[in-house]
């Protein structure tokens, strides 16, 4: 049985996510170099780290991300802590219009919470059969115990994802 949690947002928590998705919006997103061939399509998802990335040394760094948009991390902060606060994360991904093939989360610790924005249809979360909405909702989930993937989607779609590493 897959276990999943919902954490519906008020009128408050849509307005972070307007926030969020505006920098978003305004951000020059990469291929990622380090996710090979999780999309339908065999592409590098178009992606970049949040929270604090694992270097090959061992050691942890910011992301990019944050010496760019400084003003980013924060909101993500202050909307998971509102909606959800004892979820532990200090990591994550931002996607930007991926579609993930089925797989499990190897690095991560425990529990992950995503949620999604951009004016995109479709694009449930399918946890092994179970399609969750992520869509203006936090969701938190095993995704290194539980086979997840994404279903089709169109539109512009935004995924944020938080972990533990």
């Amino acid at each position: 049985m897959v276990e999943v949690k919902v954490f519906d947002v008020d009128e408050k928590g849509i307005e972070i996510m307007k926030q969020i998705e505006k920098i978003l919006d305004e951000v020059h997103f990469q291929m990622s170099g380090n996710r090979k061939h999780l999309t339908y399509d065999n592409a590098r998802p178009m992606s970049m780290p949040v929270g604090m990335v694992k270097q090959l040394n061992g050691t942890y760094k910011l992301p990019v991300i944050d010496e760019w948009r400084p003003d980013l991390y924060p909101l993500i902060r202050k909307l998971v802590n509102t909606y959800a606060p004892t979820f532990d994360y200090n990591a994550g991904y931002i996607n930007k219009n991926v579609q993930m093939v089925p797989h499990k989360d190897k690095n991560n610790v425990d529990t992950s919470i995503i949620f999604g924005l951009g004016d995109y249809e479709g694009g449930e979360l399918n946890i092994e059969g179970t399609k969750v909405n992520i869509k203006h909702r936090l969701v938190e989930f095993d995704g290194k115990r539980n086979e997840h993937w994404t279903e089709y989607f169109t539109g512009n779609r935004y995924t944020i994802i938080l972990y533990e590493i």
